[in-house]
């Protein structure tokens, strides 16, 4: 392992990231008064949020600093692109984006991780994905912090896989090697007309909490937890999620679900609701055989 690379995880030890979190999520999700209003403010001042785009503009309805932290927009503010197979789930900057090849994603230049890994170690989720497509898109504290559905599914299953919180900002993916395999993640698997979907919620440090509509707050636990669903379905645009902190996405395409949007490459500022995944050559927006509505190999 390239010295680098264990001096950024001597620093989980050293500076405890993971207890800076815990910290971190309670001073911002407790209502502190005028302290609150202070800290919101000069967040605003900080990091220059547009006001004028948020559904609830009252700043001082606003009681703890993670009510405004994960804001919900106003009506219209993201318009879906309807001709696109998928969107993009989060606002943010695109990291990386691609082939899936041989169970490898790109992290950064030079360096990979282990799909298997990423969704926990099952190979029967890795299955799924395994020549498939995946997008990449970082979200700082600017963004807006809300996980959209990219695209009509069920939600099948997930996974909560506990892990370190290192930052995930531009030097750790280029210097820290499996880094998404090494943070706390849930993953969303879904099913869809074009195949299956995965949706990685990645944590980071600072990140208070992932919240999601039919689990509320994710609970930080040590061992890895499955669990399946039936009758949850979500339209394109649908809310699926939530960030308390500026973190990470990555989402995963089966096999022939269509190619990436020729706009969606590194560094791209994205939007919720723009193009990300788009028909290919020979894309009939239907599943392929043995991936009908009444088949799903994760239940078995």
């Amino acid at each position: 392992m390239p010295v680098i690379n264990k001096l950024l995880e001597l620093t989980e030890t050293v500076t405890p990231l993971s207890t800076l979190t815990s910290l971190s999520a309670k001073l911002t999700e407790k209502p502190l008064g005028s302290f609150t209003q202070f800290l919101i403010r000069q967040f605003i001042k900080s990091f220059n949020i547009n006001l004028e785009e948020i559904e609830n503009k009252d700043l001082s309805s606003y009681k703890t600093f993670n009510d405004f932290f994960t804001r919900k927009l106003a009506e219209g503010q993201r318009p879906l692109d309807e001709k696109a197979i998928a969107v993009s789930p989060v606002d943010g900057t695109v990291g990386q984006a691609g082939d899936i090849k041989a169970g490898r994603l790109m992290q950064a230049k030079g360096i990979d991780y282990s799909l298997k890994a990423l969704v926990g170690g099952s190979a029967k989720d890795e299955e799924l994905f395994r020549e498939g497509l995946f997008a990449c898109i970082y979200l700082s504290p600017s963004n807006y912090h809300r996980i959209h559905m990219p695209v009509d599914g069920e939600l099948v299953k997930t996974i909560h896989i506990p892990g370190k919180h290192f930052p995930v900002g531009t030097s750790n993916i280029n210097h820290l090697e499996q880094l998404y395999t090494k943070n706390e993640r849930l993953v969303c698997i879904f099913k869809t007309a074009h195949g299956y979907l995965g949706v990685v919620m990645v944590g980071a440090a600072l990140v208070g909490s992932i919240a999601t509509p039919w689990s509320g707050t994710i609970k930080r636990r040590k061992d890895i937890l499955a669990e399946t669903f039936t009758d949850k379905h979500f339209k394109k645009g649908d809310e699926i999620g939530l960030f308390k902190y500026g973190s990470t996405v990555v989402c995963l395409f089966s096999a022939d679900f269509g190619s990436i949007d020729d706009m969606f490459v590194e560094g791209y500022a994205v939007k919720m609701g723009q193009s990300m995944i788009v028909p290919g050559p020979s894309d009939d927006n239907s599943l392929d055989e043995g991936k009908d509505e009444g088949s799903c190999p994760l239940k078995s």
